[in-house]
């Protein structure tokens, strides 16, 4: 009795695992655009859940192309931030450069383009530095996040409307800018954490 007892708890601990690991597929049974907008657009599916029920009506939003971002970086280890006003949220802040992936542009090629448009900058050296999902429970957008080395300014900043400051800040000054909560977009917030959690693990580096 006691080793059918064993047995049939291992059975279910093997059904539990099976069932924890299957429980990501969610299988679309249908889609429907219900809005498009530029550069996104808003979708409604019907999925059958894991367990074989089925959701419907969930609204989730898809981007036609990822968005880069780009952690400047200048050989004393200063960090080239760019002023932005952001009307979304009524607020203005320092931020990493950054923007949309245009139709048959690679990211690289993206992260290049938004320097030079929001700092009049060039980067001899570009470096990826991560990929992420900001979202993923109501969208499929990615950020690429790269690392910019051997800075040389080229130019005027060309996207006026969008960015009215760039600025070069210390490596200690932008960790307090984020230990004081004062760099609030995501990607950029995101980028810097990542950009020094990634120095921090690098052996004989400037920090």
């Amino acid at each position: 009795m006691h080793n059918a007892q064993c047995t049939r708890r291992n059975e279910l601990a093997m059904r539990d695992l099976r069932q924890a690991i299957f429980m990501s597929k969610w299988d679309e049974l249908k889609r429907v655009q219900v809005f498009r907008g530029n550069w996104f657009s808003i979708q409604q599916s019907d999925l059958e859940l894991a367990d074989g029920s089925v959701g419907r009506g969930w609204y989730w939003l898809a981007f036609d192309a990822p968005a880069v971002g780009v952690v400047a970086v200048r050989d004393d280890g200063a960090i080239l931030l760019v002023h932005q006003f952001r009307f979304t949220t009524r607020t203005s802040g320092w931020e990493i450069p950054a923007g949309r992936v245009e139709t048959n542009e690679l990211p690289q090629d993206a992260a290049r383009r938004e320097l030079r448009e929001e700092t009049g900058h060039y980067a001899r050296v570009l470096e990826p530095l991560a990929h992420y999902h900001p979202s993923n429970g109501s969208s499929n957008q990615e950020f690429i996040l790269f690392v910019a080395r051997g800075m040389e300014k080229d130019g005027a900043i060309q996207d006026t409307n969008e960015v009215d400051d760039a600025r070069w800040f210390s490596a200690d000054a932008v960790r307090t800018m984020l230990a004081r909560n004062e760099i609030l977009d995501g990607m950029s917030a995101t980028g810097l954490l990542w950009y020094f959690f990634k120095q921090s693990q690098a052996p004989d580096v400037e920090r």
